[in-house]
């Protein structure tokens, strides 16, 4: 039964517990433990520095591997160029105590910045000001950079700590991040708390060990364990013999299969009482590594941190090589093969001390990749698996002539079909090439390089997917069926009931020109916006960092407005750098006073956010904030935004195409305090992208007053479905669509 993770696993711990009172100012500093997320603008490789500090190359990095924990040393480091960020999480709330609550470590400091945010982890942020790096020369090396959040009132739990790169410095690569601290509380009421991993981590090693703080009367822990939600539901039944000695406050999980989610609960117990704690998940990472080739170094054999690639594999002619990798490695095997008719082939074998358990693990595919030179031979590559007692020789099925190919080429290989192999004691993986079958008299020669041979459960490939799997996990269930039923007859054309409003107190048409046609606050030009086809006219364009548009006399503005405000605007996104970006943005000062007023939208490798703040002071009672349901209500098409305020009645309102989008109450501040106002960048960074017909009024559009100017007056508005769910491509949603979508209910398009 503890070997099989279906089931339930529950564990009783008998502890002896010293719980005392920690005053805030003795809250720790700690490290993170979690890697939330991150976003590499360039698409290309984290770089930084190694934990020698050198960085000349520049070196790979692994951001998740060097900023979660200990760090590597004091001289390791990732660097943030503008527009990349991370977020790390912690494995309690961060709390106040005395002097800085959050800190971090920059190296080499050449004035580099950063805007950083404290999140909960998931959805909900504040951005806490921007850090800056020492200077050259200043003799403050490495940076140390404090954030105090003791006058920072948040609606949400604090947990996570995210940096976000805005510039270069004096031209260095980026802001260099050492290590990131902050303070964390690890009290717990009656209930064990602080889980780690933490609830809803994703890319968990399958041999994570669990751990938690205890509740604060507890003198035994009930650790409930399971792959189904009901293994830790109030029926299920503990067992009460751990199968290793473990400490009191942790338990060490094995043989977890990749990319599954699991469940665990601890309960917290004496002779009194008992308290039931949450439920937690996590999910493990969707693959395993056999061999990168990073972890190979040159250091003699007699060196006890050796860890010589020759002895790893073996027989054939291979070396480590760095000219030539895959991905983001530094390293990859170099294969020197030859062969010479059926007599002579070339293979080399990698042994596993102790034998690999893949069955356990759920493996059920195997990938390699590998690159070939336009000289080589043709050959029969081949791969084999050995268990001890049988060995699988598996060919390599793709043309002979792909050893030929100078670029990256990927092996992938389905292992349902060598069930008669020992999949829990697989001793030793070899690669191979021999004389192809239907040439037994040939011979030849080349050199191929291998990197990242990794395995996988079941994979979903997007080329096995269906049209109906709208969320892409290569099931059709009732998630893609909520997705039909939130556009059911949703249509390209609609009809909108209009009314005409009153004139706008500024209006910018971007007509070739940043004036003001409805009153004299005309906009002054930064940085180097350009103009093109806009919605109607011209538009103005904004891509690089420093575009914006000033609006002169902005304090007469907003002087008018004093009962509510609309601004609204047609806007044509590229991708966005970061989760949200500034569209327009009153005057602001970091760590002082937040935006009055600020209009954020965006995306990045999915669906971001959008952001609309009104009142002053800033408050969260004044911000109206979520995700955007699809890429394209940011990016790659033209959208007509409306954000209002009514200041009587405490109402904030977002319209997106004529049609009521989000809402909230309760936001009565007023909007007073403005000095100065840009469109095109701002509190959360610039924007990226197109704006047209920008419009300010001096109270809150009703929504067919919206709806008149996003529809020009017409009440029609022509809008491609941004929505998967449209599977009969005619621009409406309805049985036609759902009868496609039936065909292919419950369709499971998973590999192998």
């Amino acid at each position: 039964m503890k070997e099989s993770y279906h089931l339930l696993l529950a564990i009783i711990f008998i502890t002896s517990f010293s719980v005392r009172s920690v005053p805030a100012q003795e809250y720790p500093l700690e490290y993170p433990c979690y890697f939330v997320d991150s976003y590499d603008a360039d698409e290309s490789c984290w770089t930084g520095m190694d934990a020698d500090g050198i960085y000349e190359g520049p070196v790979p990095v692994v951001p998740e591997r060097w900023l979660v924990g200990h760090p590597l040393s004091e001289k390791s480091g990732v660097t943030l160029p503008p527009d990349h960020w991370i977020e790390v999480q912690f494995r309690g709330p961060i709390v106040d105590g005395p002097d800085d609550d959050i800190l971090l470590i920059e190296l080499g400091p050449v004035s580099e910045r950063a805007r950083i945010f404290i999140t909960d982890g998931r959805d909900q942020e504040y951005l806490l000001g921007i850090a800056t790096s020492g200077t050259i020369g200043s003799g403050v090396d490495p940076t140390e950079i404090g954030f105090d959040i003791s006058d920072v009132n948040l609606p949400f739990t604090p947990r996570a700590i995210r940096i976000f790169g805005t510039d270069y410095g004096g031209g260095a690569p980026g802001f260099d991040i050492g290590s990131v601290r902050a303070r964390i509380c690890t009290e717990c009421n009656n209930t064990a708390c602080c889980p780690v991993p933490v609830d809803g981590a994703v890319r968990v090693p399958t041999d994570v060990v669990l751990s938690w703080s205890p509740g604060c009367y507890a003198e035994k822990n009930i650790v409930y364990f399971g792959g189904d939600i009901s293994d830790v539901g109030p029926n299920a039944v503990p067992i009460e013999d751990p199968n290793l000695p473990q400490d009191s406050n942790s338990y060490e999980i094995k043989g977890l299969e990749l990319g599954k989610t699991y469940y665990w609960r601890i309960d917290e117990i004496n002779d009194v009482n008992t308290w039931a704690g949450d439920i937690w998940s996590f999910t493990t990472i969707d693959h395993l590594v056999v061999d990168d080739f990073e972890d190979y170094n040159y250091l003699s054999s007699s060196d006890p941190n050796c860890n010589r690639f020759g002895d790893a594999w073996k027989q054939a002619n291979v070396t480590l090589w760095a000219e030539q990798t895959h991905g983001c490695g530094k390293k990859s095997m170099s294969f020197f093969y030859s062969y010479y008719r059926t007599s002579i082939y070339s293979e080399a074998i990698h042994a596993f001390e102790p034998a690999q358990e893949w069955k356990t693990a759920g493996v059920k595919a195997l990938e390699l990749f590998f690159y070939g030179d336009r000289f080589n031979d043709t050959a029969q590559m081949y791969l084999i698996l050995n268990d001890g007692d049988s060995e699988a020789i598996i060919l390599y099925s793709g043309d002979a002539n792909d050893l030929k190919n100078e670029y990256w080429q990927l092996w992938r290989i389905s292992l349902k079909d060598y069930q008669d192999l020992n999949m829990n004691n697989i001793e030793s993986i070899s690669i191979g090439f021999c004389s192809e079958t239907d040439k037994p008299d040939s011979s030849g020669s080349g050199t191929v390089f291998f990197d990242d041979i990794r395995l996988y459960s079941s994979m979903c490939l997007e080329e096995n997917r269906s049209a109906a799997d709208f969320d892409c996990d290569c099931k059709v269930d009732y998630r893609d069926l909520e997705e039909m039923t939130y556009s059911w007859l949703d249509s390209e054309q609609k009809q909108l009931a209009v009314t005409v409003p009153n004139a706008p107190l500024a209006w910018y048409k971007f007509d070739n020109d940043e004036q003001d046609s409805a009153g004299n606050a005309h906009g002054q030009l930064n940085g180097k916006p350009t103009y093109t086809q806009g919605k109607y006219g011209q538009a103005i364009s904004f891509e690089n960092t420093g575009d914006f548009v000033e609006l002169t006399n902005a304090i007469y503005l907003f002087s008018k407005i004093t009962q509510g405000i609309t601004i609204a605007f047609w806007q044509y996104g590229a991708d966005s750098t970061h989760l949200t970006d500034t569209v327009c943005c009153s005057n602001y000062t970091y760590g002082q006073d937040g935006p009055v007023i600020a209009v954020n939208l965006g995306c990045w490798k999915q669906p971001g956010k959008y952001h609309w703040d009104c009142g002053s002071p800033w408050s969260f009672n004044n911000h109206l904030s979520g995700n955007h349901r699809y890429k394209a209500e940011w990016s790659g098409r033209w959208n007509h935004w409306a954000f209002t305020k009514d200041i009587a009645t405490g109402t904030m309102q977002i319209f997106l195409n004529g049609l009521l989008y989000d809402s909230r109450t309760g936001a009565n501040s007023p909007i007073s305090g403005i000095t100065s106002f840009q469109i095109g960048t701002g509190w959360y960074g610039r924007y990226d992208g197109l704006i047209d017909d920008f419009r300010i009024y001096n109270y809150a559009l009703s929504q067919p007053e919206v709806a008149y100017i996003a529809t020009n007056g017409t009440g029609i508005i022509v809008m491609p479905l941004v929505t998967p769910a449209d599977l009969f491509n005619d621009n409406h949603i309805d049985f036609k669509d759902f009868a496609i979508f039936a065909d292919s209910w419950l369709e499971n398009a998973l590999w192998p």
